[in-house]
């Protein structure tokens, strides 16, 4: 997982909140869209592109190399997925390489690169994040969908929930998840830190800055049991701090609804955190808060085009 890319409604007010709060870095800026990268290698994490609309603008994934850049782009010709945009070499000023695009079933833009500039790491502050570590995704449709990763990007299934499928593409227990949350719409970003005395320093920053914890601290009590901190950004994107999520191999046992349904139920957060999402975390996770504030927008564009 590379990174992902966003639209905002305000460049100015999310880039303080990435930038200033979240302690992410620009690394460049062109009119409407910027990049900011975290501590580790990725020239970037996330791009904000500023609309009058918010929403999940497309998904980023590193490939090996150039080959394996095209053995994905002919599988996916083969297996009759959308393409968008064939191989070629990518603009300088977003990092440069070589990739594709193509179109999930749910509409969501996917992007393979290779050959991607990087940054030189000479330190790590643990209070910042390292990396993305993985996105979630709502889906009517988690089946259809989840057979897109597996199938034409080699996803491999790691567990199954109730209400959601983890996916990897690497020893991290998932890279994507898929939230029975309606959707297509973007369910949360989460931001790997370095350790749990790293995320803690991070959520302290965070909230000194005058944002509510959405959701914990705790440590998932389900598939992947990484460490968590949510918030709500100022679009209503949520965002996670993450630490100690679960490493997996080729050998791991896959589970499926039933294996945890079987499973005693704890609180994922501990006393004197929030237990459970709040309102407004469980409200934005879904998709909702940024698709009422869409249809505002909607409202406010029609009735200037009729005045």
């Amino acid at each position: 997982m590379r990174g992902l890319e966003v639209a905002v409604y305000d460049l100015e007010e999310s880039a303080k909140y990435y930038r200033d709060v979240w302690a992410l870095d620009e690394v460049s800026r062109d009119g409407g869209k910027m990049h900011l990268r975290a501590t580790g290698p990725d020239h970037h994490v996330l791009t904000l592109h500023e609309r009058p609309k918010a929403g999940l603008v497309a998904l980023n994934f590193a490939a090996a190399d150039k080959a394996a850049v095209d053995g994905l782009h002919a599988h996916a010709i083969a297996s009759g997925v959308t393409v968008l945009a064939a191989p070629q070499v990518l603009p300088a000023q977003d990092g440069g390489g070589y990739g594709f695009e193509m179109r999930s079933p749910d509409g969501h833009t996917m992007r393979v690169s290779s050959n991607v500039d990087s940054h030189a790491v000479t330190s790590v502050d643990p209070a910042r994040p390292w990396r993305i570590n993985h996105v979630v995704l709502n889906s009517e449709d988690i089946p259809t969908e989840m057979a897109f990763y597996l199938d034409t990007l080699g996803f491999r299934h790691s567990d199954t929930t109730d209400i959601m499928s983890f996916i990897r593409c690497s020893r991290n227990h998932h890279s994507i998840a898929l939230a029975k949350h309606g959707g297509p719409s973007l369910n949360h970003m989460a931001y790997e830190m370095y350790d749990f005395d790293g995320l803690m320093r991070g959520t302290g920053r965070v909230r000194m800055a005058g944002h509510e914890l959405g959701w914990g601290v705790g440590r998932h009590a389900g598939p992947g049991q990484n460490i968590f901190a949510y918030f709500v950004d100022p679009n209503g994107f949520v965002t996670e701090y993450t630490t100690d999520v679960d490493q997996v191999g080729d050998d791991y046992q896959e589970h499926f609804a039933d294996f945890w349904r079987a499973k005693p139920l704890r609180p994922c957060a501990w006393a004197g955190n929030k237990v459970v999402p709040t309102a407004a975390a469980t409200h934005a996770m879904s998709g909702k808060t940024i698709a009422e504030r869409n249809a505002r927008c909607e409202d406010v564009i029609a009735e200037k085009l009729a005045s």
